[in-house]
């Protein structure tokens, strides 16, 4: 992976966080995941189409957290693409879109060497390298928006995703 230095790529996405609004659904502690995201769940793995008010994904925060609220949507939105095994050793099992202001939580030594924390949650764009993490630019996506009472890191398409801004002493010590 490339380092995160480049200074043209970080100014062009800067005017791009001023010029993009900041959530899909401003102060909601929602995850915004593009149809087909396997996420998991207390009756195992499901699209995220298929989650309905009341189901208990797993989450990292809290063990199981209800779903409160689930819309679908169809917008165009900034959206980044994350291949494969880019965020570590089996870490997402295929390419995954999400939209680009969807926080992540990052676990390793990207953490650790962008943001200067051992875990850091961080919006998809903060982690654009060009190379295995790139802007794919305005995109039309059929979203499912999962919505909870609180923020949560749930597990969907082989990453930790978070919902709103998660506390960061909700989250577990890293193995």
């Amino acid at each position: 992976m490339k380092p995160f230095g480049n200074a043209a790529l970080r100014a062009q996405m800067a005017m791009r966080v001023q010029a993009q609004p900041r959530r899909l659904f401003q102060g909601s502690q929602n995850i915004s995941l593009l149809r087909g995201t396997i996420v998991l769940t207390r009756e195992g793995e499901r699209a995220a189409e298929e989650i309905k008010v009341g189901d208990s994904l797993i989450t990292r925060t809290q063990g199981m957290a209800q779903v409160e609220d689930v819309r679908t949507r169809r917008a165009m939105l900034q959206a980044v693409c994350i291949a494969a095994g880019s965020l570590g050793d089996m870490r997402a099992d295929s390419d995954l879109v999400v939209p680009w202001d969807q926080r992540i939580l990052v676990r390793d030594w990207r953490a650790k060497a962008m943001f200067g924390q051992p875990q850091a949650v961080v919006p998809a764009y903060e982690l654009v390298d060009g190379e295995f993490i790139r802007d794919l630019g305005l995109q039309m996506m059929d979203l499912t928006v999962l919505e909870f009472s609180r923020p949560h890191v749930i597990y969907a398409g082989g990453l930790e995703l978070a919902a709103a801004a998660a506390p960061q002493q909700d989250l577990r010590p890293a193995a």
